[in-house]
């Protein structure tokens, strides 16, 4: 039996990050449903975020003279400053999203066998796993970033994050206290969202190229001349419409990822540096190693889904080696030699349109961030 979109719809391998964004109205609302919620929803969540931003900025040019106090901002800051941008950039495309769900249910990336929905599920599978860990991470996180001021007597009275108000923040500080929590729950729960969605839609394209490598190696170019030649364009429509959905989500979501990346430079060091000066038996510390595993876990499961869609895709002139092609007719036998001139060359997904998806991107992002940990050490010990 051959699956149909009607057997097994590829978006709903997303759903849930598609729910969860849409509840936060950070996802277009096509259904046109519950319109004065979702809006409401995205004022009040729009509104704590920009303001808990402003108050860092603020905050770090009031710091800007003591480097301690500037590095545990920007640890802050960079994380903030992403999610927003992600999140910007999110909405600017909300009409490329649309246009990728719509993509997603062409006849194309159907009709497989049973077997092969098995690879889609495996691969979606192994992103739920990866994306519980992360979410856990965030988790964690956020509940250090509530219980430092109680658990640390060093922070008593302090708030969660940095940041300057125009009043008296003891006088208020219930009040604050909670808003600053809530912004940190919405960043951490949208930028999960954003993340976890680009992942799956990656992983899709992979199984796709999983699927495309398997339907090569079964064609048997013995057979009749026409029977083969529909095999065959049907193989190489199917090459084409994976390639138009990664080049759909890298327009969707590159710049974001670039920003990520960039980004994970400065937190990685700034939270390098200060895991060095606090004690280890501390609740700081134990933060920073929470929020440590949890941005390195981000950044390396992009780098891991883009590098997974690039052998994937190397492979597939590999796997049309292991079928008798060399048993085809001789007009089967040129257009097999166009199609593997077009599939020469692996698919990259960029952040940016430059930064290729890796492994060995994230070495050089880790390198980076280590680079950059060295010189700022060595700052703090001169000052």
């Amino acid at each position: 039996m051959r699956i149909t979109v009607n057997d097994y719809n590829l978006c709903d391998s997303f759903a849930l990050e598609k729910k969860l964004l849409l509840l936060a109205g950070f996802y277009p609302n096509r259904e046109k449903k519950y319109l004065r919620l979702y809006y409401l929803s995205a004022f009040i969540n729009l509104v704590i975020s920009y303001g808990q931003l402003v108050t860092m900025v603020i905050q770090m040019v009031l710091d800007r003279s003591d480097l301690l106090k500037l590095t545990e901002s920007l640890l802050y800051f960079f994380t903030h400053f992403t999610f927003i941008c992600k999140l910007l950039n999110f909405q600017c495309y909300f009409n490329e999203l649309k246009k990728i769900e719509d993509f997603l249910t062409d006849p194309a990336f159907y009709g497989f066998s049973s077997t092969q929905l098995e690879i889609i599920k495996i691969k979606i599978r192994s992103c739920d796993t990866i994306a519980n860990i992360f979410r856990v991470c965030c988790s964690c996180t956020i509940t250090f970033y509530s219980m430092v001021p109680f658990i640390d007597a060093t922070r008593k009275g302090a708030l969660p994050l940095p940041g300057w108000f125009p009043y008296d923040i003891q006088k208020y500080y219930s009040v604050t206290f909670f808003l600053q929590v809530v912004s940190v729950i919405i960043s951490a729960y949208g930028n999960t969202g954003i993340d976890i969605l680009t992942w799956k839609l990656i992983s899709i394209a992979s199984a796709q190229f999983e699927i495309l490598k398997q339907n090569l190696e079964e064609i048997d170019f013995e057979n009749d001349f026409d029977e083969t030649k529909e095999l065959l364009v049907k193989c190489i429509n199917h090459h084409l419409k994976i390639v138009e959905l990664t080049k759909k989500v890298q327009n969707a979501f590159s710049k974001g990822m670039f920003l990520q990346l960039f980004c994970s430079i400065g937190v990685i060091c700034t939270n390098g540096f200060q895991m060095v000066l606090v004690p280890i038996a501390s609740s700081q510390f134990a933060f920073s190693v929470s929020y440590l595993c949890g941005m390195t876990c981000q950044i390396a499961t992009y780098c891991w889904y883009g590098h997974d869609v690039m052998t994937t895709s190397d492979e597939i002139a590999r796997s049309l080696y292991m079928s008798n092609w060399y048993q085809g007719d001789h007009r089967i036998r040129k257009m097999l030699t166009i199609f593997l001139e077009n599939v020469k060359k692996p698919i990259l997904i960029k952040a940016g349109n430059f930064v290729t998806l890796s492994l060995a991107t994230l070495t050089q992002i880790l390198r980076s961030a280590y680079s950059y940990f060295a010189v700022l050490q060595r700052l703090y010990n001169d000052a």
